[in-house]
């Protein structure tokens, strides 16, 4: 999910480091409310040896979640042929085949979410202490053996209640130990609250 691309949102946070290491940091640039969530954009930048394995291990996810992908489409394509192949010779038990198929695509390989190390892990810690991992709704990157940064934006849904944000962050392929982050929103909800419709503001220009 993302915020909702029509609305203005309210900078309520301008931003903290979460983790730092030797050649190494990761921060938050801002965080945005929305009546529906938090938008917070984070950056991670590194140099020398951790630049150098930034760029490997994120060109390593790349190579990985392309073969994931295509064992993925495989797996669906081979799946559909069975399924075709049961239809022609059992026409008189057609619900059988079609139970056959779906089965076979609920059990198909999925992409893991983070073991490729190829990006940073953020997570939301809720009052239970389990910690709700983000995907990034969107994401850059650059790099060489010298100089990496990898920037991206994760959606918070639904706002902290009582305006208390505590994140888990993590990449310890490139040096970032897992650390835990607590932020204060005072006054959360109402400020959120301001955020305004993109048309509404161009037509009071």
């Amino acid at each position: 999910m993302k915020p909702d691309e029509e609305l203005l949102g309210i900078v309520v946070h301008s931003g903290a480091v979460l983790a730092s290491s030797k050649g190494v940091v990761a921060a938050l640039r801002r965080i945005t409310a929305f009546p529906a969530g938090l938008s917070l954009d984070a950056v991670v930048l590194a140099r020398d040896v951790q630049a150098e394995a930034a760029t490997r291990r994120e060109h390593q996810a790349t190579a990985q979640r392309a073969a994931d992908a295509g064992a993925q489409q495989e797996h669906e394509a081979a799946a559909q042929q069975e399924h075709d192949a049961a239809g022609q010779w059992h026409r008189e038990t057609a619900a059988q085949p079609d139970h056959l198929h779906r089965q076979a695509m609920i059990e198909r390989p999925h992409l893991p979410r983070f073991d490729q190390g190829g990006e940073l892990r953020l997570a939301v810690l809720t009052r239970g202490d389990e910690p709700q991992w983000l995907d990034p709704y969107q994401s850059s990157s650059s790099g060489n053996d010298t100089h990496y940064r990898f920037e991206a934006s994760y959606w918070v849904a639904p706002l902290p209640v009582d305006g208390l944000l505590t994140l888990v962050c993590a990449w310890p392929e490139v040096g970032l130990g897992e650390t835990v982050t607590d932020i204060l929103l005072p006054d959360l909800a109402l400020r959120a609250a301001g955020a305004r419709s993109l048309w509404e503001l161009a037509q009071e220009t």
